[in-house]
């Protein structure tokens, strides 16, 4: 043992000195904490003897801890040099598939007996992984090092073993959460293919069966209408074990309903030792309950006590968030087909409806229209008096704008499913030309360009443009702009103005001042917005008068404002 006292010190860490044919001869103080014996209960033992292939551990597949961060090696020669290139060769053969660990390390005891045969060196980073059986009993995985020496002409090795256990440990918790998260990836994407709640609560079911390895699961969801948490799908396990699974309501004592009312996750080590336990006679004894938002909860049991760690509520946090944005989407897609079909058969009976007012109404008032006009015609030729007709005219003339609005308020039902560049200054232009304006004046104080549908906002500006003249006079001054939020454009104009507690009530149909208003101008200015997924407000103007804004605008330009 004293033979060698220059080569055992010189390292702290357990180290044997082996001879070239394999043998222990000494041994660093250190080497008990691993091997269990003292060096002098080691010596005389041949490698195979201290070493075990590591079969009966799991090393995982984490990257190594034994190289640095910044690629340099750890204990022992690394040159890499052993100048026997038939030991090499030797060596090269013990490693067949699946031998060599990560970094460059084995996982056999031969390849070991080779190499210290060979005088090869070994840093950590490229050495061994094997196991040490503890005089004890226990296994010991170990990183072996080797580094070759020679002493009075005889050859040696200094054989490093660190024990590895909490790196091992790491790395096998690594792995898993590795393993886990990829799993959960790809449950994600199956689960999203799923198009009701059933179903989707199926899905989740089963992966934390057959992923997370917890056999015992179920899910309850929300029934609004008895407010209480009915269960739709759980484990065989589960039902073995549980049995029927009860509803859960707010006026008995639960712990599923206590996390669902309060959206907080609750992890119970012991069942029995709750207060708020649903059953003194439950056969679950450990209980990871997790919000689905308002949809639910999932409940994962064990039937021993505290069968969980941190990882497995952590992982049940995450799966329970992304069950509950499926639930989430399910539902909005849901409500979008109810809506769509709503608008479908709104879009039916609108169509039916123009079609009663155009041909119903239309034509019988061309008739009177008609018949009025020859009588007008034939009193005239006659010299006689016929003051009287023109309040006949003016119903029908009312009857027929009546009817034209009716038919406009219909159209804007139908959603917009193109739009076009329009510039406002120029549309608006056009709109000002058709309306009776009167001495009315047009001011447009924007370039701004807006994706819309031409023909339906050039019907909402030419019914501003009318009801600006109709309320405010022929007089009045109508102007048009962007906002300075650059969310929209607005039309103003400097008459007196709307009642505040009346500027909600001018988009409803029937809504009018004037005797001889139809009362729809406004509603299809609001319909024309709202097809458009804008917003329409009518507010003080900066003249008194009443400004229209609309926001939620699409500019064609890319500073928002059209100029």
């Amino acid at each position: 043992m004293n033979r060698f006292p220059g080569a055992i010190d010189a390292t702290p860490d357990p180290t044997l000195v082996v001879d070239g044919d394999g043998v222990v001869h000494a041994g660093t103080p250190s080497v008990e904490a691993v091997f269990g014996l003292d060096p002098a209960e080691l010596a005389g033992r041949s490698i195979d003897e201290v070493f075990e292939d590591p079969t009966e551990l799991d090393w995982g597949s984490a990257p190594s801890m034994a190289s640095s961060e910044d690629g340099e090696k750890g204990d022992g020669d690394d040159s890499g040099e052993s100048g026997n290139d038939e030991g090499d060769e030797d060596i090269a053969r013990t490693d067949g598939p699946g031998d060599a660990g990560v970094s460059g390390t084995r996982h056999d005891v031969t390849a070991l007996i080779e190499t210290t045969r060979a005088g090869e060196a070994r840093s950590l980073a490229d050495g061994f992984e094997l196991a040490v059986r503890r005089g004890d009993g226990v296994l010991v995985p170990v990183r072996v090092s080797v580094g070759p020496f020679e002493l009075d002409g005889e050859p040696y090795a200094v054989v490093t073993a660190i024990d590895v256990s909490d790196e091992r440990t790491r790395r096998l918790a690594l792995q898993r959460r590795t393993e886990t998260l990829e799993s959960l990836h790809e449950a994600t994407r199956e689960l999203l293919k799923t198009t009701d709640k059933r179903a989707a609560a199926g899905a989740a079911v089963s992966y934390v069966e057959d992923v997370l390895g917890h056999p015992i699961a179920a899910i309850w969801l929300h029934d609004e209408d008895a407010d209480a948490l009915e269960p739709v799908v759980w484990t065989d396990s589960a039902e073995a074990v549980v049995g029927d699974h009860p509803t859960f309501a707010a006026d008995e004592p639960s712990i599923t309903w206590d996390v669902f009312e309060s959206g907080e996750p609750t992890y119970v080590a012991d069942v029995g030792d709750d207060p708020d336990r649903y059953s003194d006679d439950a056969t679950i004894r450990s209980e990871l309950v997790v919000p689905l938002g308002r949809y639910g909860v999932l409940n994962i049991g064990a039937t021993a006590a505290d069968a969980f760690d941190d990882s497995d509520l952590a992982i049940a946090r995450i799966w329970a968030a992304t069950v509950t944005m499926v639930l989430v989407r399910i539902e909005r897609e849901r409500q979008l087909k109810r809506r769509e079909a709503e608008v479908s058969r709104e879009r039916d009976r609108l169509e039916e409806f123009a079609s009663l007012v155009s041909h119903d109404l239309r034509s019988p008032l061309n008739v009177a229209a008609g018949n009025l006009e020859i009588v007008t015609d034939r009193l005239a030729g006659e010299s006689i008096d016929a003051a009287e007709l023109g309040a006949v005219k003016r119903s029908l003339d009312r009857m027929d704008a009546l009817i034209e609005d009716l038919l406009a308020l219909a159209r804007q039902g139908a959603g917009i499913d193109e739009t076009e560049p329009v510039t406002l200054a120029d549309l608006a232009a056009e709109c000002w030309s058709t309306v009776d304006t009167e001495s009315a004046t047009l001011s447009v104080e924007t370039e701004a360009v807006v994706a819309a549908d031409r023909s339906r906002l050039r019907q909402a500006l030419e019914n501003l443009f009318g009801n600006a003249v109709e309320h405010a006079g022929p007089d009045v001054t109508v102007e048009i702009g962007a906002l300075d939020d650059g969310d929209g454009f607005y039309l103003a104009d400097d008459g007196p103005g709307i009642d505040p507690e009346r500027r909600e009530e001018v988009f409803e149909a029937g809504m009018t001042t004037d005797p001889e208003g139809t009362g729809f101008g406004l509603k299809i200015v609001g319909e024309v917005a709202e097809a458009h997924g804008w917003t329409v407000e009518l507010v003080a103007g900066e003249r008194g008068g009443a400004r229209f804004e609309f926001r939620g605008v699409d500019f064609d330009s890319a500073d928002g404002s059209g100029e």
